[in-house]
C-alpha cells in the first residue's frame, strides 16, 4: 500500500522509535505553538539534528503550529517559522488561518497541512483550504467511511485521517470545556481533559446514569487499511505525542506490518495494540457509523492495559536502535597503479563516489581477490545501510592495505549520509507588520442568537434588530413579524457544517466550509471561526461582521481591534457551549430527549451542565452558569466593538425579555447590579487563557 504512515514524536526517544519501527513521517512540536504543550517536545536548537536523522531514513518531519495565536505572538510566530524553515522541516500543521497567511508570506515555499483543529468535515472545507494554499487537510475524526471517500474522490489536496489513538468527545477545535472551567485551553495546547472525569446524567433531578460519560475509547482502524487505501486516503495518522517511546514503537510496528503485507490482523497483533494502551478496548464507531454506548469507556477513562511491550518493540525503542536499514547497492573497483574507488547508490536516486589516497601495487605475497574485497565492502553493520547488491572489479596480482579499503568504504558511507539529508532551504521573506486602524467608539448594537420559537418571539418583542436563528424555527408568522418590525433575521448555519439549504439572504457561518458554500450571501462569522488575532480577523474581513473568540480577554480584544477595521462582535450573555458532540451522550446511554432540553450532566462539584440537541442529532453541552456582563457594560463599550450578542439556549420567553431589558438599560447608561453570587460567570473577559 502506498499510504503514508505518520507517527507521533513527543520527544527524541519516541521519534527514534517511530523511525526504527517503519514510519514514513513523524509529527512533532517544537518550542511553542503546538497543541501538546505538556509533551517534552523539541527545542529549536536540537531540532535540526533530529530532522537530519529522519531525512537520512527518508522520513518526513511535520511540525505542529496548531494552536490559536494571540496578537502579541504574531511577530514571534514569524521568527519561529523561519527557524523551522532553516531546520528543513517538510511541512507545518496549522490551525489558525491568520497564522497560515503569515507563514505563507514569511516562508512561501513551506508546505502547509490543515490541522484537525480546523474541524474540516466536508469537501467545501477542503476546497476553501485548497484555495488558501494548503496541500493537505487532516479531517475531523468524526467522519464516516462514506464521508471520507466522497472528500477523497473530489479533493485536490491530500487527505489525512487519524487511524489509532485517543479521540475527543468534542469536535477538535470546538471544545471550550477545559478552557471555561479551568482556564486551560485545548485551542492553546493545554487541555486538562475534564471529559475524562465522572459525571451523572440527570433527568428531572434524578440520576439516570453515571460513569465517565464523556470518555470515549481509543480508536483503531487497523482492520480498515485496505478500505482506507481504496477510498483514496493519503496519510494515516497515529495519535500519541504524550505516549512513551515503546507505545510508539509497538503501534507503528503493527501498522507497518499490515501496510507492507496486507491481511487479516492476528489475535496476537491486536493484543499487542491493546497491551500498549487501550481504554477497555478500541472503537471504529465513527468510521463505520456505529455510534452509541459501544464507543464509550464508562468505567475506565484511562489506560486499562498493563503497558506490556514485546521484546521487538522495546528493541526498536532503545537508545541505540539500528533496526531499520536503508537498502543500497555498492561497487568497488581496484586497478593497478590506481586508488581504490567505491560507488554507493540507493533507491532514491542518490549516488556517491569515494576514492582512496593509496594506489594498488603488485602483490609480493598473497594478492587481494574479489571475495576478500567484497567481504570488506559489505561490512556495513553499524551503519544505517544494508547492501542488497555488491559488484567488485579488480586486476589480478595486486593488493592494497585492508585499512585503506575500510577507510574508502567509511568515507563513501559518510558522503551518502550527507547526501541523503541534504535539503534546499526555502525562501525567507520579510515578516509581516500589522497596520494600525483608528476605530471610533460606536453605538453598540444588541444582537440575539435564539434556539426556539419562543426565544425568537421574545427577541422580537424586546426590540432586537438583528437576530440569528436556525432555519427550523423560521416559520412564516415569525418571519412576517420580523419584517414588520424591520428586524434582520440571519439564518444560522449548522455549528458543524452540513451543507444545508440557506433560504435567506444572510447567514451566520461557523466554518470556512460555510463561507465557501454560501459565498453568494451576506455572511456573518460566528465565534466558532476561532478569530483570535487581527490577522485572522482581516482574513474574514469580507464578511459583514465577525464574532471574536470567547477565550479572549478584554486586553486581547482591544489589541486585536487596534489593527483591523472589521465589524466586531463579542458574546455578552449566555450559557456558552462547551462541547459539540457527534456521539450524543444521552443516546449512548439509551435515552433521547428528541430535540427538547431534558437532561443535564452533573459533575463532582454538583454543577449541572444542560445538554441541547443540535443539527444532525449532535449534542451540545452548555456551561452550567451563564456569562453575564451587563453590570460591566462600559468595559465592553470601551473596546470600540460594534455589537454584543445575547445567546439564548435554555431561557424561557420571560427570561429572555428580562435579559434584553437589562442589557438595553445598561447600554443607556443605567447602573446594573450583578447577578447573585455564584450564579453567573465572566467567562474569559477578565482572565483569558495562557
Amino acid at each position: 500500500m502506498s499510504m503514508e504512515l505518520l507517527a507521533p514524536a513527543g520527544n527524541s526517544a519516541a521519534l527514534r522509535a517511530a523511525v526504527q519501527s517503519g514510519a514514513d513521517a513523524v509529527y512533532l512540536g517544537a518550542d511553542t505553538f503546538g497543541a501538546r504543550q505538556s509533551a517534552e517536545n523539541f527545542t529549536l536548537d536540537e531540532l535540526p539534528q533530529w530532522v537530519d536523522y529522519c531525512h537520512l531514513y527518508g522520513v518526513d518531519v511535520h511540525v505542529t503550529v496548531n494552536t490559536l495565536i494571540k496578537n502579541n505572538e504574531l511577530s514571534k510566530l514569524s521568527e519561529y517559522v523561519k527557524h523551522l524553515n532553516n531546520a528543513h522541516v517538510d511541512a507545518l500543521i496549522v490551525q489558525d488561518l491568520g497564522a497560515a497567511e503569515i507563514i505563507k508570506n514569511t516562508i512561501p515555499d513551506m508546505t502547509l497541512h490543515a490541522s484537525t483543529q480546523m474541524t474540516v468535515t466536508s469537501l467545501e472545507g477542503v476546497k476553501y483550504l485548497e484555495n488558501m494554499g494548503f496541500s493537505r487537510v487532516v479531517l475531523a475524526r468524526e467522519l464516516s467511511k462514506d464521508e471520507i471517500e466522497y472528500i477523497c474522490k473530489n479533493a485536490k489536496a491530500e487527505i489525512e485521517v487519524f487511524v489509532h489513538g485517543a479521540i475527543c468527545m468534542c469536535y477538535s477545535g470546538q471544545c471550550l470545556m477545559s478552557s471555561i472551567l479551568g482556564g486551560r485551553s485545548g485551542n492553546r495546547g493545554r487541555c486538562a481533559q475534564p471529559c475524562r472525569l465522572p459525571y451523572e446524567l440527570i433527568e428531572a433531578g434524578q440520576c439516570a446514569g453515571q460513569g465517565h460519560i464523556l470518555s470515549p475509547k481509543d480508536m483503531s482502524l487497523i482492520n480498515e487499511l485496505g478500505t482506507l487505501n481504496k477510498i483514496g486516503v493519503k496519510s494515516l495518522k497515529i495519535e500519541g505525542r504524550l505516549k512513551r517511546a515503546e507505545y510508539v514503537s509497538a503501534v507503528v510496528g503493527i501498522y507497518r506490518k499490515y501496510l507492507d503485507k496486507p491481511g487479516d490482523v492476528t489475535v496476537k497483533d491486536m493484543q499487542e495494540l491493546k497491551d500498549a494502551f487501550s481504554r477497555t478496548g478500541f472503537t471504529d464507531g465513527y468510521f463505520k457509523g456505529h455510534l452509541g454506548k459501544a464507543m464509550m469507556s464508562y468505567k475506565m477513562p484511562g489506560n486499562s492495559s498493563d503497558n506490556k511491550f514485546t521484546s521487538d518493540a522495546v528493541l526498536r525503542a532503545s537508545e541505540n536502535a539500528n533496526i531499520r536499514k536503508i537498502p543500497v547497492n555498492i561497487m568497488g573497483t581496484l586497478k593497478s597503479d590506481a586508488p581504490f574507488e567505491v560507488v554507493i547508490y540507493d533507491n532514491d536516486g542518490n549516488c556517491i563516489t569515494s576514492v582512496g589516497t593509496l594506489n594498488a601495487e603488485a602483490a609480493v605475497n598473497k594478492p587481494i581477490d574479489e571475495t576478500r574485497l567484497r567481504e570488506q565492502l559489505l561490512k556495513l553493520g553499524s551503519t544505517p545501510f544494508e547492501a542488497v547488491g555488491a559488484e567488485v572489479y579488480t586486476d589480478r596480482g595486486i593488493t592494497i592495505p585492508v585499512k585503506e579499503i575500510n577507510a574508502v568504504r567509511r568515507t563513501a558511507v559518510e558522503k551518502l549520509i550527507k547526501k541523503r539529508i541534504e535539503r534546499r532551504t526555502g525562501r525567507i521573506c520579510g515578516s509581516e507588520i500589522l497596520t494600525a486602524h483608528e476605530r471610533r467608539k460606536n453605538d453598540i448594537m444588541l444582537t440575539a442568537e435564539v434556539n426556539s420559537e419562543e426565544q425568537l418571539e421574545a427577541a422580537l418583542h424586546g426590540g432586537i434588530k438583528c437576530i440569528y436563528a436556525p432555519s427550523r424555527i423560521l416559520n412564516k408568522s415569525l418571519v412576517s413579524m420580523a419584517k414588520s418590525m424591520k428586524t434582520e433575521l440571519i439564518e444560522k448555519a449548522s455549528d458543524i457544517f452540513s451543507g444545508q439549504d440557506i433560504t435567506s439572504d444572510a447567514a451566520l457561518v461557523s466554518s470556512p466550509a460555510a463561507v465557501y458554500k454560501y459565498s453568494d450571501k451576506r455572511l456573518y462569522g460566528d465565534f466558532r471561526l476561532n478569530v483570535f488575532n487581527s490577522r485572522t480577523a482581516e482574513h474574514f474581513s469580507k464578511l459583514q461582521g465577525i464574532t471574536l473568540s470567547p477565550e479572549l480577554n478584554l486586553h486581547e480584544i482591544r489589541d486585536i481591534l487596534k489593527y483591523t477595521a472589521v465589524s466586531a462582535e463579542i458574546i455578552g450573555y449566555g450559557h456558552l457551549p462547551l462541547m459539540i458532540m457527534r456521539n450524543c451522550p444521552v443516546r449512548a446511554m439509551g435515552k433521547c430527549q428528541k430535540g427538547k432540553q431534558i437532561y443535564t450532566l452533573r459533575d463532582r462539584k454538583n454543577e449541572e451542565f444542560p445538554i441541547m440537541c443540535s443539527d444532525g442529532c449532535r449534542a451540545v453541552l452548555l456551561n452550567s452558569k451563564p456569562l453575564f456582563t451587563a453590570d460591566k457594560i462600559t468595559d465592553l463599550t470601551d473596546l470600540k466593538i460594534n455589537s454584543i450578542r445575547l445567546i439564548f439556549t435554555v431561557e424561557k420567553f420571560s427570561q429572555c425579555g428580562k435579559i434584553i431589558d437589562v442589557y438595553k438599560r445598561a447600554l443607556n447608561g443605567e447602573k446594573i447590579e450583578p447577578m447573585r453570587e455564584n450564579t453567573f460567570t465572566r467567562g474569559h473577559l477578565y482572565r483569558g487563557v495562557l
